[in-house]
């Protein structure tokens, strides 16, 4: 039975999975032959029913007619619904309660997300927020996410286009990690750390990537990876439930315009993005964020034992290669 276990010496909570077993992990991106992604048109019916679809008014339900489909996780390690938490002395347990979901994103299995219309990547982001906008309505919920992997390095079995949504009644290490420096900075000054430093970013201009009237795409100052960058909204938002529609679409806009250049600039990198977001609005202190991480170096020995990352690209010099690549992209087009 998978479980989570409360780590007695920090705020994690570890997922046991023992029946999966050690996968073994190939470098780049693998693009598969059209046809032979199990999320094709045509494969629905050994998919579990779909939860939500975009596709035609007069399109049956678990028909191949669809634009996007959220489904059940298939094989979710977070299928019990008993949220008890179990005390054995010093450890706690509980089982690995949630509720996981698969977004498959586009009917065609070599679509990237860089090319996807503007207009389908923004309904696709509608999609996401509103899942999360629905698992959140459950009061034991304490976390939600969403993650989206691509390429074998990074962790991704399929690379039809897809991501997953998550929510599970245990916080996230990261988000409060980032909730309670957020918390601190609050208390003392009153302001959003995020917005304090996101201002200053602006400022300063050497690590921000790109930017519109409501996103500023940026190479965080102490950036775990290279090539590490979070989208970030200029409007304090705790919640990516809470994202306006007419938001949307400025969203895509950016993260095409990031994925374009990350591709343009590193040959295609295995990538995970991950959205850091609090389940339900009224968090002044925290702000919601993208972060994208291209997968280019492993954890070594160093890293591990002194519990940081090390990253050989800064991301003063990360930011200005990403910003010579968008331009050359605009020079060739």
């Amino acid at each position: 039975m998978p479980v989570l276990r409360k780590d007695p010496f920090g705020p994690a909570w570890v997922l046991m999975l023992p029946e999966r077993g050690l996968e073994r992990s190939d470098f780049g991106s693998v693009v598969l032959p059209e046809g032979d992604s199990p999320y094709a048109p045509g494969n629905e019916a050994a998919l579990p029913p779909e939860i939500q679809a975009l596709r035609p008014s007069a399109s049956p339900a678990n028909g191949p007619d669809w634009r996007a489909r959220v489904l059940p996780a298939p094989a979710t390690p977070f299928a019990a619904r008993s949220f008890e938490e179990h005390a054995d002395g010093l450890f706690q347990w509980r089982q690995a309660s949630g509720k996981q979901e698969l977004v498959i994103e586009h009917p065609d299995p070599g679509m990237t997300l860089d090319a996807m219309t503007k207009a389908h990547l923004t309904d696709v982001l509608r999609l996401y927020r509103d899942r999360l906008a629905h698992l959140a309505d459950d009061p034991a919920v304490r976390h939600v996410q969403m993650t989206r992997t691509t390429g074998r390095a990074a962790g991704a079995l399929v690379e039809h286009p897809h991501g997953q949504v998550l929510a599970v009644p245990v916080p996230n290490r990261w988000v409060e990690e980032e909730a309670t420096a957020a918390a601190a900075h609050h208390e003392v000054t009153g302001r959003c750390l995020f917005c304090d430093v996101l201002a200053e970013e602006l400022r300063r201009r050497e690590r921000v990537v790109s930017a519109n009237a409501s996103y500023v795409a940026v190479s965080p100052y102490a950036a775990k990876t290279p090539f590490e960058t979070w989208i970030v909204p200029r409007k304090h938002q705790s919640a990516f439930a809470t994202v306006a529609a007419n938001e949307l679409p400025l969203l895509a806009e950016l993260l095409q315009t990031l994925m374009r250049a990350l591709n343009a600039a590193l040959d295609q990198p295995p990538t995970n993005m991950i959205l850091h977001t609090r389940p339900r609005p009224g968090d002044r202190s925290y702000h919601w964020h993208l972060e994208v991480l291209p997968r280019l170096t492993r954890q070594a020995g160093l890293d591990w034992a002194s519990g940081s990352y090390v990253n050989p690209t800064p991301p003063e010099d990360a930011a200005r290669f990403l910003r010579q690549a968008m331009a050359l992209s605009e020079v060739v087009e």
